[in-house]
Protein backbone atom coordinates (compact mmCIF):
# COMPACT_ATOMS: atom_id res chain seq x y z
CA UNK A 1 0.00 0.00 0.00
CA UNK A 2 1.38 3.38 -1.02
CA UNK A 3 1.74 6.10 1.61
CA UNK A 4 -0.30 9.28 1.18
CA UNK A 5 1.57 12.23 -0.33
CA UNK A 6 1.60 14.16 2.97
CA UNK A 7 3.00 11.16 4.90
CA UNK A 8 5.81 10.77 2.37
CA UNK A 9 6.65 14.50 2.61
CA UNK A 10 6.70 14.30 6.40
CA UNK A 11 8.99 11.24 6.29
CA UNK A 12 11.44 13.12 4.04
CA UNK A 13 11.44 16.11 6.39
CA UNK A 14 12.00 14.01 9.51
CA UNK A 15 14.77 11.94 7.92
CA UNK A 16 16.75 15.17 7.31
CA UNK A 17 16.34 16.21 10.96
CA UNK A 18 17.58 12.94 12.47
CA UNK A 19 21.16 12.65 13.72
CA UNK A 20 23.42 9.62 13.54
CA UNK A 21 24.35 8.47 17.04
CA UNK A 22 28.10 7.71 17.17
CA UNK A 23 29.31 4.36 18.55
CA UNK A 24 29.61 4.21 22.33
CA UNK A 25 26.54 6.37 23.07
CA UNK A 26 23.58 4.55 24.65
CA UNK A 27 20.08 5.49 25.72
CA UNK A 28 18.82 4.88 29.27
CA UNK A 29 16.76 2.00 27.87
CA UNK A 30 19.88 0.33 26.44
CA UNK A 31 21.81 0.88 29.68
CA UNK A 32 18.95 -0.56 31.73
CA UNK A 33 18.80 -3.65 29.53
CA UNK A 34 22.58 -4.10 29.78
CA UNK A 35 22.41 -3.85 33.60
CA UNK A 36 19.28 -5.99 33.92
CA UNK A 37 17.23 -3.10 35.33
CA UNK A 38 13.94 -1.43 34.50
CA UNK A 39 14.01 1.77 32.43
CA UNK A 40 13.53 4.11 35.42
CA UNK A 41 16.44 2.60 37.36
CA UNK A 42 18.64 2.63 34.25
CA UNK A 43 17.89 6.32 33.80
CA UNK A 44 18.69 7.05 37.46
CA UNK A 45 21.96 5.10 37.28
CA UNK A 46 22.99 6.90 34.06
CA UNK A 47 22.26 10.31 35.61
CA UNK A 48 24.20 9.35 38.75
CA UNK A 49 27.21 8.37 36.60
CA UNK A 50 27.07 11.77 34.86
CA UNK A 51 26.84 13.59 38.19
CA UNK A 52 29.84 11.62 39.50
CA UNK A 53 31.87 12.55 36.42
CA UNK A 54 32.09 8.94 35.17
CA UNK A 55 29.86 9.46 32.13
CA UNK A 56 28.67 12.26 29.88
CA UNK A 57 25.23 13.04 28.45
CA UNK A 58 24.42 14.44 25.03
CA UNK A 59 21.12 14.86 23.21
CA UNK A 60 20.75 13.41 19.72
CA UNK A 61 17.70 13.94 17.50
CA UNK A 62 16.40 10.43 16.85
CA UNK A 63 13.18 8.84 15.67
CA UNK A 64 10.65 8.63 18.47
CA UNK A 65 7.35 7.08 17.49
CA UNK A 66 6.21 8.94 14.39
CA UNK A 67 8.41 11.98 14.92
CA UNK A 68 11.95 13.06 15.71
CA UNK A 69 12.89 14.37 19.14
CA UNK A 70 16.02 15.10 21.16
CA UNK A 71 16.81 12.04 23.27
CA UNK A 72 19.53 11.85 25.93
CA UNK A 73 22.35 9.43 25.23
CA UNK A 74 25.12 8.53 27.66
CA UNK A 75 28.75 7.53 27.20
CA UNK A 76 31.30 6.40 29.76
CA UNK A 77 34.27 8.71 30.20
CA UNK A 78 37.59 6.92 29.95
CA UNK A 79 40.06 7.31 32.85
CA UNK A 80 42.57 9.09 30.59
CA UNK A 81 39.95 11.59 29.44
CA UNK A 82 39.02 12.26 33.07
CA UNK A 83 42.65 12.90 34.01
CA UNK A 84 43.06 15.26 31.04
CA UNK A 85 39.95 17.21 32.02
CA UNK A 86 41.11 17.46 35.63
CA UNK A 87 44.51 18.82 34.60
CA UNK A 88 42.86 21.50 32.44
CA UNK A 89 40.89 23.01 35.30
CA UNK A 90 42.23 26.44 36.33
CA UNK A 91 44.08 26.55 39.64
CA UNK A 92 42.44 28.37 42.53
CA UNK A 93 44.15 31.44 43.92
Amino acid sequence: MKKPEWAEALDRLLSHQMEVVPPGWKTATQIAKELGLCYEMGKLKARAMVKAGLAERKYFRVKWGRGVRPTPHYRLITPTARRGAASQKPARS
